[in-house]
């Protein structure tokens, strides 16, 4: 590697909004990172994730018409 064209790498302290603080290394000067959630409080990782079963247009139209039927059906008609 080239001396001098690379950023210095420091001890970083990245905290979380929830209180949750850990030590990595980064190329930020100020030597601390402030983020919104971590593996500690974000609902994937904790498991208190709340599952949303919205559904796509097609199951919305099904739901409404009824599911067409196959085209061995129609061929047999």
């Amino acid at each position: 590697m080239k001396a001098g064209i690379h950023p210095t790498y420091v001890d970083t302290t990245v905290v979380c909004g929830c209180g949750n603080t850990f030590q990595t290394r980064s190329t930020k000067e100020s030597g601390q990172i402030t983020v919104e959630v971590c593996s500690q409080c974000h609902p994937f990782y904790t498991g208190k994730q709340k599952i949303l079963d919205t559904g796509g247009r097609v199951a919305r139209f099904e739901a409404r018409y009824g599911k067409r039927a196959g085209k061995k059906a129609d061929a047999e008609s």
